[in-house]
């Protein structure tokens, strides 16, 4: 969410941001509909032979095959000067990492690309997050990470619930811009 409230910084810096995952076109359109970025790149990948495997970023034990999250800045030469590898889904704390590998390649800003992925999708198709839960969902995962950081005693485990606090509450604000920009 935080990348889609930034993408303006993002363009701004001749860069594109691309979703790449292991769902079908299918379930590209459905999440687009639900959380619709209209200015990034939706590439589908389903076995991750195109591109995830390639990259070192799939899963193939995880619900059988799945997109590892990741940061990755590509320079227009081909060269990776930027990646960092999510443990999980809701891990997301190197933005601003990223952000500082993107202006570092010193590129002129582009205009960004308009829409997405396009086509019917079906309402019986299950297993996606709907937007009406995404600030109860972040907001609880934000509480009980931070009362179990107040119990841990382990400092590895201590700041790991702190940092998963602070993005849980990067990611409240970033969708607050969100809805206010609608």
């Amino acid at each position: 969410m935080k990348l889609e409230s930034e993408i303006h910084r993002i363009h701004g810096n001749g860069a594109e941001l691309i979703a790449l995952s292991v769902n079908d076109q299918v379930r590209q359109i459905g999440m687009y509909q639900r959380w619709p970025v209209p200015n990034a790149l939706f590439v589908s990948d389903p076995e991750g032979e195109q591109y995830l495997k390639a990259l070192g970023l799939y899963s193939p034990n995880e619900r059988d095959g799945i997109a590892i999250p990741a940061l990755l800045v590509i320079a227009p030469d081909g060269t990776e000067t930027f990646r960092y590898t999510s443990t999980d889904f809701a891990d997301r704390v190197a933005d601003e990492e990223m952000f500082a590998a993107v202006e570092a390649l010193g590129l002129d800003a582009i205009e960004p690309p308009e829409g997405g992925p396009e086509g019917e999708f079906p309402d019986d198709v299950r297993g996606y997050f709907r937007p009406v839960s995404f600030n109860a969902y972040m907001t609880g995962s934000r509480t009980g990470a931070l009362a179990l950081s107040r119990r841990v005693k382990d400092p590895e485990a201590k700041a790991q619930l702190e940092e998963h606090v602070e993005q849980m509450t990067k990611s409240l604000a970033a969708w607050a811009e969100v809805k206010n920009r609608e």
